[in-house]
């Protein structure tokens, strides 16, 4: 951003893009997808659902319209201008709780949510094996865990070109993917990877 220094670690990226995020991003044919998207997910009323990698909170209007009254919503990003600006917009809504942690230490106890959303945030984590371990650990058995992007993974690796220091964060292949989901107690129900749409779906299945 002009005026400002280049930013070295991820988390200084995000920081400096904040102020301009909501109006970079969320145009009106991105809020239709993400609408769409959110769709897809399934979600049921009155579900506890953890927002990982939430920015300012791009996904939660259309959550909150699927989960309703009795749902709630747990927003948690890296980036604490992310999260300042998210809490911001979003302090008439008590059903919205944001905090800056990182996705490898979430602040909240064993199995104590319904559903995970990890959209557009998977690529930017340094170590994805326990990234998607503790998504895992914070919720119930036969809970859902959602990896998902407007974009595909190769779009993802378009984008991310030349933007220093997220220019190498990608999408793990298919393979290492299941993996990763395998390894983390974790069933893959779905992936879908095409123009403009990246889905993965993972149930929480008992530990053996």
């Amino acid at each position: 951003m002009k005026g400002q220094s280049s930013p070295t670690t991820r988390k200084d990226f995000f920081n400096q893009l904040a102020p301009d995020w909501d109006q970079r991003f969320y145009t009106p044919d991105m809020k239709k997808q993400l609408k769409s998207l959110v769709s897809d997910f399934h979600l049921q009323k009155g579900s506890r659902v953890l927002d990982v990698g939430s920015g300012t909170g791009g996904l939660i209007p259309y959550i909150l319209q699927i989960i309703g009254e009795q749902g709630s919503v747990w927003a948690v990003d890296f980036a604490e201008e992310m999260v300042r600006i998210g809490k911001e917009k979003f302090h008439h809504e008590p059903q919205v709780n944001f905090q800056a942690a990182p996705v490898e230490a979430l602040p909240f106890a064993d199995q104590f949510f319904d559903h995970v959303v990890c959209f557009g945030a998977l690529p930017h984590f340094e170590d994805k094996g326990l990234a998607i371990g503790e998504m895992g650990r914070v919720l119930k058995t036969g809970g859902t865990l959602f990896i998902a992007h407007a974009l595909s993974s190769q779009e993802i690796k378009n984008h991310h070109q030349g933007n220093s220091p997220v220019a190498l964060d990608c999408l793990p292949e298919e393979g290492e993917m299941i993996s990763l989901l395998t390894a983390n107690s974790f069933r893959m129900t779905r992936l879908i990877d095409q123009p403009k749409y990246y889905l993965c779906e993972g149930i929480k299945i008992d530990e053996p």
